[in-house]
């Protein structure tokens, strides 16, 4: 791995996994394609807990259900959807990466420009934690314990990006999945956290506007723009994609 590192340990459980943790200097470890390109040099256990998991992939009536191992290219090999298919490839560009990186991992990374995870707050993904119990919405999850799964329900999400080249991280990234009674929007990009907004059909436009409010507080003004400008490149996108903002 790197040169602090002093020790890697297989927890038995979701349980130990979790309190070696909590000590310091210790890191969970799956994919490790994050913790290999940042190489902290405080940390000096790695917890790997590959054993714990599993990469399997089984369409059920609910949806997809995904190990949280499944790598980024073993998803997006077994993908007929061609928004997550397209979410995957400009999360991660890099094939190789791609076939390390997890979607636990993406997930527990929770990189607001993932367009990754945008797609799968506005298509409504859930979670379980630590191998059982009941799966929790991917918006809801406190970020404690360990993904041990992924849901992705039937959904009909689209999901626009705006970059300075195609292969770039984009700076705004808007999902929108819609059904007969619902729509939800995600937004992300350079902000410091992923907004969702659900509202029933027709969208109330003062739920909408008070959203829109919000995504211009989380946008930082800088080179790519400002703020103002960042929110009205979503309320563009927003609008091609049939919800009025």
């Amino acid at each position: 791995m790197w040169s602090s590192i002093e020790q890697i340990i297989k927890p038995e459980s979701f349980t130990e996994a979790l309190a070696l943790q909590a000590e310091a200097g210790a890191v969970l470890f799956a994919g490790g394609s994050y913790l290999v390109g940042s190489r902290d040099k405080n940390i000096h256990t790695l917890l790997d807990i590959n054993h714990l998991l599993t990469d399997e992939i089984l369409k059920l009536n609910d949806g997809i259900h995904i190990g949280a191992t499944c790598t980024l290219q073993q998803l997006l090999g077994s993908s007929s959807d061609t928004t997550l298919a397209t979410a995957i490839s400009s999360s991660c560009p890099s094939k190789n990466i791609r076939n390390q990186r997890t979607l636990g991992g993406e997930i527990a990374k929770a990189r607001p420009n993932s367009d990754l995870l945008i797609y799968l707050y506005a298509a409504g993904a859930k979670l379980q934690i630590n191998g059982e119990g009941e799966f929790v919405h991917i918006a809801k999850w406190d970020n404690a314990g360990i993904i041990s799964k992924i849901l992705i329900p039937d959904n009909n999400t689209k999901l626009e990006r705006v970059a300075v080249l195609d292969s770039a991280f984009a700076f705004v990234i808007v999902a929108v999945n819609q059904t007969t009674e619902f729509i939800t929007a995600a937004v992300g990009g350079n902000p410091e956290r992923v907004l969702t907004c659900k509202t029933s059909l027709p969208p109330k436009e003062e739920e909408v506007r008070r959203f829109m409010d919000k995504v211009e507080s989380v946008f930082i003004d800088d080179h790519l723009g400002s703020s103002a400008y960042k929110r009205q490149l979503v309320s563009n996108l927003l609008s091609e994609m049939a919800v009025t903002a």
